[in-house]
């Protein structure tokens, strides 16, 4: 008898493999979303001896700059190569997700499931994944943690490491807090049904809780250490707690819902797997469900509406609706019966659908910022300073200029509420 691959020893490669294929047509622009752009412009100031919050200013925390500088320094500052190392991060983390998923449930097909799911939520729509913004990058944090705590042989070196990464990941973006506390109840709802709840209170949340506040320590000693402690705090915490806007409910749950509905083949899978409950997975997906949960209220509170966003709640989704291919459902039986190759052949018709449609909608725009850094090249004197104003602040790097402000995105100086937080 002929022996089964086993392709779980490839995963790695193949996630991160078919996060290239599928993303490789934004490669090139020099603009998916502004954001990347000041992420990329401040983190390169980094490397040239700014300090950030003194030299350049955003509202986000340190740690996304730190990570466009260490992919700044690897690529040379070629944003083709930025990309591709961002969608080696997408990779990576679908492989994590994968990991998570089979751990959890013992089934390899919802591992498999989820981290395929994972790959196609945050690769679809421009401004949900496309464009490389915070969240794709402390997403694999997230995960991390969980699949180091999640397992009957965990220790406090387990749950250390866990608040370790969480706590990095809460430099890239503070939200990442939701994903903490769901860990965090979760740890000790299950320790109250076992009657275990002081093992988990002292030997597990409370290492995890200190150690996760230890990144946002050493920050706020290295600007204390530096003389810029005021401005540290200013932008860190007055400057956040300015940042919602008022927002009707309404249009924050039409906001939540729009996302369901746009990925409504994830929700409806999510949705039939949670209706088919199962003993041997029912409170990984019940913790799943308090995941997302969780992620959609902290999306919601700054009462704005940005896609990218909710790439924090893919990963829950993912795996909620990958629970749906564990062996022992049973739940749309007509569903179920189709070939295992029809699977694959859609699978493989989604990636090179996407493939292509984005090299093909990417590629055939003019490259306007790349248009004019080109025209101005030929003009420019020896010497000749650009502001971009409210323009495409990547022309800065185009040009091989810095901004001639410290607020790099444009929109902290020109548009109302950044002004004004």
């Amino acid at each position: 008898m002929q022996q089964q691959v086993d392709w779980s020893k490839w995963a790695l490669g193949i996630f991160v493999l078919l996060a290239i294929i599928i993303r490789w047509g934004t490669f090139s622009p020099s603009v998916i979303n502004h954001d990347e752009s000041t992420y990329f412009l401040i983190g390169n100031g980094l490397l040239e001896g700014q300090i950030y919050l003194v030299d350049s200013f955003d509202t986000k925390p340190i740690g996304i700059f730190l990570i466009y500088a260490a992919m700044s320094w690897l690529s040379g500052g070629s944003i083709f190569l930025l990309r591709l190392l961002t969608a080696v991060v997408v990779g990576f983390t679908a492989f994590l997700i994968f990991r998570l998923g089979k751990k959890t449930t013992t089934d390899e097909r919802v591992g498999w499931a989820a981290g395929i799911g994972y790959l196609l939520l945050c690769s679809i729509f421009k401004y949900y994944g496309l464009s490389p913004n915070t969240e794709l990058f402390f997403v694999p944090f997230t995960i991390g943690a969980m699949l180091l705590i999640w397992g009957a042989d965990r220790n406090v070196f387990h749950f250390v490491l866990a608040g370790l990464l969480l706590g990095l990941g809460f430099m890239i973006k503070y939200v990442i807090a939701a994903d903490a506390f769901a860990i965090g109840v979760f740890l000790l709802w299950r320790a109250w049904q076992n009657k275990q709840l002081g093992k988990a209170i002292f030997q597990e949340c409370l290492p995890m809780t200190v150690v996760f506040f230890l990144p946002l320590l050493t920050t706020y000693a290295y600007y204390a250490s530096i003389g810029q402690l005021d401005a540290f705090l200013f932008y860190t915490f007055d400057v956040t707690s300015r940042y919602p806007v008022s927002a009707s409910w309404g249009s924050r749950a039409i906001f939540t819902l729009a996302f369901f509905g746009r990925f409504f083949p994830f929700t409806l899978l999510a949705i039939f797997a949670f209706l088919a409950p199962l003993q041997r997975d029912r409170q990984w997906q019940q913790f799943l469900l308090f995941w997302l949960l969780c992620v959609v209220v902290i999306t919601i509170l700054p009462g704005k509406t940005f896609g990218h966003y909710q790439i924090q709640l893919m990963p829950p989704l993912a795996l909620l609706a990958g629970t749906w291919f564990f062996q022992e459902r049973n739940s749309q039986a007509w569903l179920r019966k189709l070939p295992i190759r029809w699977g694959w052949g859609i699978m493989a018709l989604s990636v090179i659908s996407l493939s292509v449609g984005l090299w093909s909608y990417f590629n055939k725009k003019v490259d306007d910022p790349q248009v004019v850094a080109l025209e101005l090249k030929q003009r420019l004197q020896p010497g000749d300073l650009v502001y971009t104003g409210n323009y495409h602040h990547i022309t800065y790097h185009l040009l091989d200029q810095q901004s001639l402000t410290p607020y790099v995105h444009s929109s902290l100086m020109l548009y109302e509420h950044p002004v004004s937080a």
